[in-house]
C-alpha cells in the first residue's frame, strides 16, 4: 500500500531527527554550562533571529518557511529549557 510506504519513509526521517535532536541537546547543555560559568544570559533574541534567518535561507521550497520557523522556535525553546535546568 502506498500509504504504508510513505509512513515508512516518515519513520526513517523521524529516526534521523531524534538522533540529531539528541546530539543538539548535548551541545546545548555544554553551551548552558559555559553560560552559567561566565554568568551570561540564556536568552539572546538576536542569535535566535539569526538562526531562523540563516536556516530559512537554506530552504528549497519557500512554502515551508512558516513551518520551519515554527520548528526552529520550538527547538530553541526546548534548548533554553534544558539550559535553565543546568
Amino acid at each position: 500500500m502506498e500509504l504504508d510506504k510513505y509512513r515508512e519513509e516518515v519513520d526513517k526521517i523521524d529516526d534521523k531527527l531524534v538522533k540529531l535532536l539528541e546530539e543538539r541537546l548535548e551541545i546545548v547543555k555544554k553551551i548552558g554550562m559555559l553560560k552559567k560559568k561566565e554568568n551570561l544570559e540564556l536568552y539572546h533574541p538576536e542569535r535566535e533571529k539569526e538562526v531562523i534567518r540563516k536556516n530559512i535561507g537554506k530552504l528549497q521550497n519557500s512554502e515551508n518557511e512558516k513551518y520551519v520557523e515554527e520548528l526552529l522556535k520550538s527547538v530553541m525553546d526546548i534548548s533554553k529549557s534544558v539550559q535553565r535546568d543546568i
